[in-house]
């Protein structure tokens, strides 16, 4: 961020970018249990969960339209969870201000990124141990073939081109990670990805996020931030409040509930998740579903509570 602001044209490269989501991909399918995410999936608590998460998101959108605290469309755009990606040029192409939307993306998921550790940390003191352990080790200590790794970055590599051949929205991400399970279910040599390789790829998608902020967006966006900061941090927290209800209604233990729901990207989460003691399958399930869900639905839920208003 601080390049950014600076005027430093420094920026991230997209291959380099598209294979670090790749890295990440890898790194959560060598702890997933393939059946366990299906089962997972099948008891349904994974869309009461998404449904939790995009509800507070719509509020809050809800709320800054009626108030018309921004510009246009900006605040129903800016609201939607997930798809930081790709949220801003949907906004643009509809209309409304693609940068500000983005920028208040991003502005969640450095926040997402800055607290979530930390609260995991205090969760994990608390939590009862998930049912499918998410550490790294355990993928390497059930790699039983010399193999782990080299297989783990041929998938990476393979699946972040599928991904970005064929222009697939999140693909290097998602193409990777549907190899990777799809390897676990099937194939006896376990998954790994060497631990230098994979903090190299977090260290990039942060780098990522941070460069996306330029000094020209400086102006509208101080002006706007008191609004933005207070929306993104009403979002973050009511999806600690929807994950607080979701123990309460189910078996989902605080801290793996907390990431399921928390407003963040896949690939920031697992980040996260990959050193905690949580149901790694249950935190892909909600964030997946969710990420789907938003681009699906997402376009025309901001679409219909500008027009409600009457924000064009």
């Amino acid at each position: 961020m601080a390049f950014g602001f600076a005027g430093r044209s420094m920026q991230v490269k997209p291959a380099a970018f598209a294979f670090s989501q790749a890295v990440t991909a890898i790194a959560i399918a060598a702890t997933l249990d393939t059946r366990g995410l299906y089962e997972t999936v099948a008891r349904g608590w994974v869309f009461v969960a998404v449904v939790f998460t995009i509800a507070c998101g719509t509020a809050v959108g809800w709320a800054l339209v009626h108030l018309r605290k921004l510009p246009g469309t900006t605040a129903a755009w800016g609201c939607l969870p997930g798809a930081a990606s790709i949220m801003g040029a949907l906004a643009a192409e509809s209309g409304g201000n693609g940068i500000m939307v983005s920028v208040m993306h991003y502005l969640r998921i450095v926040l997402v990124v800055a607290t979530c550790p930390v609260i995991a940390g205090v969760l994990a003191a608390d939590s009862p141990a998930a049912t499918t352990a998410s550490h790294i080790s355990a993928s390497v200590a059930h790699a039983h073939s010399a193999y782990a790794g080299l297989v783990g970055i041929l998938l990476a590599g393979f699946g972040c081109w599928i991904g970005t051949r064929y222009r697939i929205s999140g693909g290097a991400f998602f193409v990777t990670l549907a190899m990777g399970a799809a390897w676990m279910a099937w194939f006896p040599i376990a998954l790994q990805v060497p631990k230098p390789l994979l903090s190299a790829a977090f260290m990039i998608l942060g780098a990522a996020i941070g460069l996306q902020f330029r000094r020209e967006h400086a102006g509208p966006m101080l002006r706007s931030m008191p609004v933005m900061l207070a929306a993104v941090v009403s979002i973050v927290f009511l999806c600690g409040v929807s994950a607080w209800l979701l123990t309460l209604i189910s078996p989902t233990n605080l801290l793996t509930a907390y990431l399921a729901t928390s407003p963040g990207g896949l690939d920031t989460i697992a980040a996260i998740a990959i050193g905690a003691d949580v149901d790694m399958n249950f935190v892909v399930a909600v964030q997946t579903v969710r990420f789907f869900l938003v681009i699906l639905i997402g376009p025309s839920l901001a679409r219909s509570m500008s027009k409600q208003f009457g924000n064009h």
